[in-house]
């Protein structure tokens, strides 16, 4: 964490700091290794490919198509790999889906998934408590396939437009409302994340935006009515200087979030 202490500003892959560079690409490595001729292709999304990383604070997204089904000891090997990467606490989270190249071809919503890794996951998979030969689906994997289409990019493999599908604007609208439902259980854990976030959903159904939340943030200052500018102007500037975890005007975010709820067609 050190190598990365003193950088408090946004970055993209092109010009991340080399921890973060080295990461990914080690990751990468072991996908490989473990997967051989099976990886088809290895894609960022989110805010590495969108401009907008935080060194100190943010996640590092990607996914990986496979032609066939992993096997349990593949699953295992990629996890355990990923446990210890997370471990380092170099980055906000390592969220990761790996999918089968058949469910891009003959898309489906909610999406079937080989493997899912994250933080909120970390515990599970530690103790055990997943089933590896479950199949699985997952509510977001839509929007991130549009996120990977408009601007993702491809570390290995198959290019971005031979892999992934276009997705019907309807589709992608219910994985962002399926998100702002998720945010909405839980909008005081991590407020900067919850304004900045409900911003990204409300600029596509209001403009048809595809947007990174430092964008969505931007777009809300120009389109949301001004009682919200000094909440959304707080939360732009914890995301970009590493203090996401710093408590919003708890009122404010309150009225925030119901005036979403009502713009929103939940």
């Amino acid at each position: 964490m050190s190598d990365i202490q003193n950088e408090s500003t946004v970055c993209g892959w092109v010009d991340c700091p080399e921890p973060i560079r080295r990461l990914v690409n080690n990751i990468l490595k072991h996908y490989r290794r473990v997967l051989g001729d099976n990886l088809i292709g290895f894609y960022l999304h989110g805010s590495l490919a969108m401009n907008c990383f935080n060194p100190l604070s943010s996640d590092v997204d990607f996914l990986a198509i496979v032609g066939e089904k992993l096997t349990i000891e593949q699953k295992k090997a990629i996890i355990n790999y990923l446990h210890r990467q997370y471990k380092k606490s170099l980055v906000g989270d390592i969220e990761m889906s790996i999918v089968l190249q058949e469910s891009m071809q003959t898309f489906a919503y909610p999406t079937p998934f080989e493997l899912h890794y994250s933080s909120y996951w970390y515990e599970q998979h530690k103790i055990g408590k997943v089933d590896y030969s479950k199949q699985d689906y997952d509510d977001d994997l839509a929007a991130h396939f549009v996120i990977t289409k408009n601007r993702g990019i491809c570390l290995f493999g198959r290019p971005i437009e031979e892999v992934f599908p276009e997705i019907p604007e309807a589709i992608y609208g219910q994985s962002l409302l399926s998100d702002a439902n998720f945010i909405y259980e839980r909008s005081e854990k991590n407020p900067v994340y919850t304004v900045l976030n409900l911003c990204r959903i409300l600029a596509f159904f209001e403009d048809g935006k595809i947007t990174s939340k430092k964008e969505g943030g931007e777009w809300a200052l120009l389109r949301m009515p001004g009682r919200f500018s000094s909440l959304i102007n707080s939360a732009l500037l914890c995301y970009s200087k590493a203090i996401e975890h710093r408590q919003l005007d708890v009122n404010a975010l309150k009225s925030f979030v119901e005036y979403t709820k009502a713009e929103l067609p939940l």
